[in-house]
């Protein structure tokens, strides 16, 4: 009531003819200007005159006879006496400090030195004028001289106590680095990293990402690291990051050889082909010729030791035979154990048979015994050398078990599964017969609290391709984006088959949209042209499509429409693709059909 009666009471003096001052009312008004920028100014009236027991409006709301914190403006005070006769006063709060400025310009550091320089200029307020500056050596006079490069704040104030401040910034040569590297040559964690910093103002700090502090780091394994490098002013840095790898991981060759031509004739000859090293490469052989080839050579065994550029050395020998000897051509076994514990305890051996004796081997993962373990699934490969000039080499893959994805916190996100699966021969998947690629069942136990999805990629004739289930834990209600990434052996890292669907969890039950086989609703639409160059149209007259998507054999989406217009339509804009084999998936309300189209 008491601000409702304060508004009424404003209105009422600003719009009724006694707020002309009333000739017994002196309002006796005095005010201080706000000077820093604070709003620090006042206002207070002693009135005289009139009834006595004065009431008080300020335009700021308030009803005391002082008000303070005053910002600049223009404000007015209206007064009351106890006869209801009024006297008003207006008046402006200023700022004296609104005219003072500040501009400086600065003179950068010769590179490593602290000879930098702030020169300042002032305008308007009120001299003599006083200066200051963050961190720096001086105060007191408008130049700033012998400045490290970094970044200042200068301050000027003038005899009112009226001030304002710059940033500015003094510069130096920029700070860089230079990165020296050494592999770990011997897969034992030998590698080491240097660098070297110039510019900006030493002395320099450096922090690895090992948390070491020093210029140089010693015993790295293979992997990713990084460095940064501050200058002694704390503003300057330059990072950078780097490998360790292992270049003789790969290092290898194989021997070329024409046998003797009978027993006790030395006319045999052999050259040995490095690769996968550094060249130039020295090879010497245990009877003192050094390079690849010899020759004139009688039936025995010739060991080699061969170097790269690098220091990696490798240790070879072939068996010299005369051509009397029939030897059977060199295969291999493979004897693997899958990681079904998910747990990297996978194992493989490798068997060979046939060739010349001793054999060596150099696994994908860099290894060259006859077995390894601790493997988790994912796709390998070992290559086997007899002692003559025979290799083989044996892609195989470390299968895994359905995995389990456990607290997950929040639904409506995205849970991927990746399957390496052997269960087709060599993954050879004919895309151009694929019907679908989908999830076929999910299933919710309630006693477990687990949701049990499997996927499954079919031919025309129903026939599963591959199969995997995952068990979905801790899922509060919600969309799930799901897709699974299937690796197959005798494929490059980036060949997979790539499936994805959605659910829909409402903490008993699963809900999902199965794009399955249906053997009638997609069969009848007319692919044009096929090959394609610039688009690619078909006929959606019943208005059975609804999305439409364009993928590579990989899985990636390169074109998309959703929704999808009835009667004839065209995808456009497909310049930018490579020539190649692509799918064209189209998909209706309970079904997809996938389409092989060529550019």
């Amino acid at each position: 009531m008491k601000h409702l009666y304060s508004l009424v009471f404003l209105l009422f003096a600003l719009t009724c003819s006694c707020l002309s001052t009333a000739q017994n009312i002196l309002p006796n008004v005095s005010y201080t200007n706000d000077t820093l920028f604070n709003c620090s100014g006042t206002a207070s009236a002693a009135p005289t005159g009139g009834a006595g027991s004065y009431s008080y409006m300020w335009s700021t709301g308030e009803t005391t006879s002082s008000i303070s914190n005053l910002c600049a403006g223009s404000y007015f005070v209206v007064i009351q006496d106890a006869n209801q006769d009024t006297a008003s006063f207006s008046f402006s709060i200023t700022n004296p400090c609104s005219n003072i400025t500040l501009s400086a310009s600065a003179t950068n550091c010769t590179p490593g030195n602290c000879d930098g320089t702030i020169q300042l200029t002032v305008t308007g307020g009120s001299g003599p004028y006083s200066f200051s500056i963050s961190g720096g050596p001086q105060t007191g006079q408008p130049l700033f001289s012998g400045l490290c490069p970094g970044t200042y704040t200068v301050t000027v104030t003038d005899q009112n106590g009226c001030m304002t401040a710059l940033i500015v910034v003094v510069t130096g040569n920029p700070l860089s680095i230079n990165l020296e590297t050494t592999g770990d040559l011997t897969g034992n964690c030998v590698g080491n990293a240097h660098v070297t910093a110039t510019g900006g103002l030493g002395p320099y700090t450096y922090l690895w990402s090992t948390g070491e502090t020093t210029p140089v780091i010693n015993n790295l394994c293979i992997g990713n690291y990084s460095v940064t490098v501050w200058g002694a002013n704390g503003m300057d840095s330059a990072s950078a990051s780097f490998n360790i790898t292992n270049p003789c991981l790969g290092f290898s060759g194989y021997f070329t050889s024409t046998n003797a031509s009978a027993p006790g004739v030395c006319d045999g000859s052999t050259t040995f082909t490095p690769f996968g090293g550094t060249p130039p490469y020295y090879c010497h052989w245990n009877n003192g010729i050094s390079g690849a080839f010899i020759y004139d050579l009688c039936p025995g065994n010739y060991p080699l030791m061969c170097e790269d550029s690098n220091g990696c050395m490798i240790f070879q020998s072939v068996t010299i035979t005369d051509s009397t000897i029939t030897i059977s051509n060199l295969s291999a076994n493979i004897s693997a154990v899958d990681d079904l514990a998910n747990n990297c305890s996978g194992y493989v051996s490798v068997s060979p048979a046939g060739g010349i004796a001793p054999y060596s081997y150099l696994w994908s993962t860099g290894l060259s015994s006859t077995g390894m373990g601790a493997l988790c699934a994912g796709i390998y490969s070992v290559t086997v050398w007899d002692s003559g000039s025979d290799s083989t080499t044996i892609d195989f893959i470390i299968a895994d078990s359905s995995t389990i994805y456990g607290n997950n916190p929040y639904p409506n996100g995205p849970v991927n599964d990746t399957l390496y699966t052997d269960l087709v021969t060599n993954c050879i998947i004919d895309y151009s017969v694929i019907d679908s690629a989908a999830l076929y069942q999910a299933v919710y136990d309630s006693i477990s609290q687990n949701l049990y999805v499997t996927w499954a990629v079919y031919s025309p004739t129903d026939t599963v391709y591959i199969s995997d289930t995952l068990g979905l834990t801790g899922l509060a209600p919600g969309y799930y984006g799901l897709t699974i990434s299937v690796y197959c052996p005798n494929k490059s890292g980036n060949d997979f088959f790539k499936i994805e669907t959605v659910i829909y969890f409402d903490g008993t039950a699963v809900y999902f949209s199965t794009l399955g086989v249906d053997k009638h609703a997609l069969e009848n639409i007319t692919i044009y042209p096929n090959p394609f160059t610039h688009s690619v149209s078909f006929d959606n007259k019943n208005g059975i499509i609804q999305s439409v998507k364009l993928v590579d054999l990989n899985g990636r989406v390169l074109s998309e429409m959703n929704p999808v217009n009835s009667g004839l339509v065209e995808m456009k804009q497909l310049e930018s693709i490579s020539s190649g084999t692509y799918l064209l998936i189209l998909s209706g309300e309970s079904s997809s059909k996938t389409y092989k189209v060529i550019k």
